[in-house]
């Protein structure tokens, strides 16, 4: 959970997950989608992004290897403009629980101004 408050105010920000896959073995993930959620200011949303964090298998999902060695996904954004909102919760979410999951490294989740490109 992050306090709007300490984020630039009028700005957009997108949210990225940051992880890795244990080896080109671990399946479960590359097979699998998850979910990644955003909520703002408190307000229950249940719109979830299913991604595949498999690079060879996102399409339009934009899961990139960045020049650190980790792979990285865009979960989502939102706007900050008076950083009045409260708080940001990001969250990953199993979406098909009938599957056994391992292998999954997370760095962390990362915050940057988007542009918009206006």
């Amino acid at each position: 959970m992050i306090d709007i408050r300490i984020l630039s105010y009028n700005t957009n920000y997108a949210a990225y997950l940051v992880f890795k896959l244990r080896n080109k073995r671990t399946i479960e993930f590359r097979h699998r989608a998850v979910g990644l959620h955003i909520n703002v200011g408190g307000i229950t949303s249940w719109e979830v992004r299913r991604v595949s964090l498999d690079p060879s298998q996102n399409g339009t999902q934009h899961v990139r290897e960045r020049e650190d060695g980790w792979m990285e996904v865009e979960m989502g954004e939102f706007f900050n403009e008076f950083g009045d909102d409260g708080t940001v919760q990001l969250s990953l979410r199993e979406i098909d629980t009938s599957y056994y999951k391992q292998g999954l490294i997370i760095e962390g989740i990362e915050l940057r101004p988007k542009d918009t490109g206006s």
